[in-house]
């Protein structure tokens, strides 16, 4: 009995450091992100951060009234944009198929305070 618990002990563990090895590369996603506020002007632009490639998230808000417009953009021009109202609430968007990158934010329109942010 003695023989056949300390057996499974061993296989246990074998199997435990085996999973151990393999889960961090069967789970591994780079996850990141950035964002900026602006509370005095009503234009807003993130530093610039490397993306890996993939689906990209913008999250925007503004305030006040009329038309708002965020941008993603890199050092040749703009990757993906959307237009929407300075009342909404604030939103979010995805931009899928974004080669990886260095890449930068920015939203404008409305009153003073505004957002943009973007996470992968």
């Amino acid at each position: 009995m003695y023989r056949s618990t300390q057996r499974a002990a061993i296989v246990g563990a074998i199997a435990a450091s085996a999973l151990a090895l393999a889960a961090p590369a069967a789970l591994a996603t780079v996850q990141g992100g950035i964002s900026k506020t602006c509370n005095t002007v009503n234009t807003c632009q993130t530093s610039e951060v490397w993306f890996p490639g993939g689906t990209l998230s913008v999250d925007a808000d503004v305030h006040g009234s009329g038309g708002a417009e965020w941008a993603v953009l890199n050092g040749n021009g703009t990757v993906c944009r959307a237009g929407f109202s300075a009342v909404d609430p604030a939103r979010s968007w995805t931009c899928g198929g974004v080669p990886a990158q260095w890449l930068y934010g920015v939203v404008s329109g409305g009153s003073p305070s505004v957002n943009i942010g973007l996470r992968w």
